[in-house]
Order: structure tokens, then C-alpha cells, then sequence
């Protein structure tokens, strides 16, 4: 039996739920992981990449160096989830449900998050700490109250987005137009600072 037969048959079994588990099979690319609900589990160096989770629900569970490139998180819910130190290339996050009455919908840490869509998403309260958001589409997102602290944010697209009381202190690499995004409350640093005003045409020098 394979890693990833075992993780599949351990789910199946459990009837659709299950809880406080410790994951560390992976699911094969294309691979369909449908309709489960996981509580409290912990998947560590799990290997998802190119997987589907499909209407799946992960309440308080944690994610730690897991692969989770290119996987499609259609329709799934996760509920006050934390990733630490995990790779998701190309993640099209605005793809799954809305966590509703979650305090926390995202909250990534030290993550690879390239590529990523959050075009819509609603984020409001999320921390993104460390993370690498290159080319990350932002546009039309509620990203309200979220940290962005120290991210590096190169690329990444930020177009009707709204900002209201986020903060990008620390966060490198943006070009942020405020006169296209909801800003007020907005808090940057010196260097953020600058960026606002290179998305207005001034030249900043010095």
C-alpha cells in the first residue's frame, strides 16, 4: 500500500471526519481528496503538489513544510488554519470557500505564496508574516486589517484592492497606486512610503 492509498483509506474510513490526526502521506498530482472534514490535525512535510481538495473543511489545523504547489483548493474551507514554512506556487486561494465567523482567515508564516491568487478573496483579518508573495494577484481583494509584515511583495498586483487599516511595514518590493485601492489607515514605512508615491509619478531621489 502506497503513502498516499494509506492517507486516502485512513480519511475514508473515518467516515468523512476526523480529528487530531498527525499527516504525513501526500496525495498524488490530480489526486481527489473530496468532502472531508479535518479537526485539529497537524500534516507535516505532507506532499500535496498538484493534489485537488474539493469541498474538504480544515478547522484549526496546521500545515508545517508542506508541499502544496499548484493545488486546487476548490470549494474547501479552512477555518482558523495556520501554514508555517510551506511552499504554494501558484495557488489559486480565491478558489475556496469563505471561512465564515473566522477571526483569522488566513494566516501564513515564512510561506512560499508565488504566483498566488487571491483576486476577490475576502481577507479581512489575515497575517501573512514573512512570506514571499511574488506576483500575487491582490486585485479586488478585502484585505482590510490584514499584516503583511515583512513580505516580500515584488510583482504583486494590488488593483482595486481594499487596505484599509492593513499593514505593510517591513514588506518590500510594491508598487502600491492609492488613488486604485482603498488606502485610509494604510500602515507603511519609509520605503512603502516611496512606493506610494512612484505609483503617483514622482520621483523620489536620495
Amino acid at each position: 500500500m502506497t503513502a498516499t492509498a494509506s492517507l486516502l483509506d485512513r480519511l475514508a474510513g473515518a467516515g468523512g471526519y476526523a480529528a487530531d490526526l498527525h499527516v504525513t502521506e501526500g496525495l498524488a498530482p490530480g489526486e481527489v481528496l473530496e468532502g472531508v472534514e479535518l479537526e485539529g490535525c497537524r500534516f507535516e512535510r505532507s506532499v500535496l503538489e498538484g493534489a485537488v481538495l474539493r469541498g474538504c473543511t480544515f478547522t484549526d489545523c496546521v500545515f508545517v513544510g508542506c508541499n502544496l504547489n499548484r493545488v486546487d483548493v476548490l470549494g474547501s474551507r479552512f477555518v482558523d488554519c495556520r501554514f508555517v514554512e510551506c511552499t504554494a506556487l501558484a495557488v489559486t486561494w480565491s478558489r475556496a470557500a469563505e471561512a465564515a465567523l473566522s477571526s483569522r482567515p488566513w494566516d501564513f508564516e515564512k510561506c512560499r505564496l508565488d504566483l498566488a491568487s487571491f483576486q476577490n478573496a475576502v481577507l479581512t483579518g489575515s497575517r501573512f508574516d514573512g512570506c514571499s508573495l511574488r506576483e500575487a494577484d491582490l486585485s479586488g481583494a478585502d484585505a482590510r486589517d490584514v499584516d503583511f509584515g515583512d513580505c516580500e511583495l515584488g510583482g504583486a498586483v494590488f488593483a482595486g484592492t481594499d487596505l484599509r487599516g492593513a499593514s505593510l511595514l517591513g514588506a518590500t518590493g510594491y508598487v502600491l497606486d492609492p488613488t486604485d485601492n482603498r488606502v485610509r489607515g494604510l500602515r507603511v514605512d519609509a520605503f512603502g512610503a516611496a512606493g506610494l508615491l512612484v505609483a503617483l509619478g514622482v520621483v523620489v531621489e536620495g
